[in-house]
């Protein structure tokens, strides 16, 4: 069953040109604009910045600065809080996420990425950089 399911993905990423990785990942819609008043709203309407910081700076040794996370990480994880049983680590972030709409999580990552955050992210996966040449002896050549 599994081997069908992977040969027929790469059946669909081959016949339609379909990004592998949206499969794997949240994706966000480029065409979005974000009203960034309303989203700063829900980011402190959540108090997301009595743990995390005014502008998602703050970490500890529990979690890291949401600002150094990338936007598909941030709503992998709020969603995440959603559907596990709550533990005392994350009991707090489970009470907020499941309040949260994917629309509203939407919104608080563009007030933490900014508002053309999802542009950038589609920019990023389309340039591909070609890696540096070495020498079998991890010389760089010009």
């Amino acid at each position: 069953m599994f081997r069908f399911l992977f040969i027929s993905s790469v059946f669909i990423v081959a016949l339609f040109g379909v990004n592998l990785k949206s499969f794997l990942t949240y994706t966000f819609d480029t065409n979005k604009q974000y009203d960034m008043a309303k989203a700063k709203d829900l980011y402190f309407k959540n108090k997301c910045n009595t743990c995390h910081g005014d502008n998602a700076e703050k970490s500890t040794a529990r979690f890291k600065a949401l600002k150094d996370m990338s936007a598909e990480d941030i709503k992998t994880a709020l969603i995440g809080f959603t559907l596990e049983n709550s533990s005392t680590r994350t009991s707090q972030m489970a009470l907020v996420a499941k309040n949260l709409s994917h629309d509203d999580i939407d919104n608080i990552i563009a007030y933490i990425k900014g508002d053309d955050f999802a542009i950038e992210l589609q920019v990023k996966d389309l340039i591909e950089e070609e890696p540096e040449q070495k020498t079998k002896h991890n010389i760089f050549l010009k």
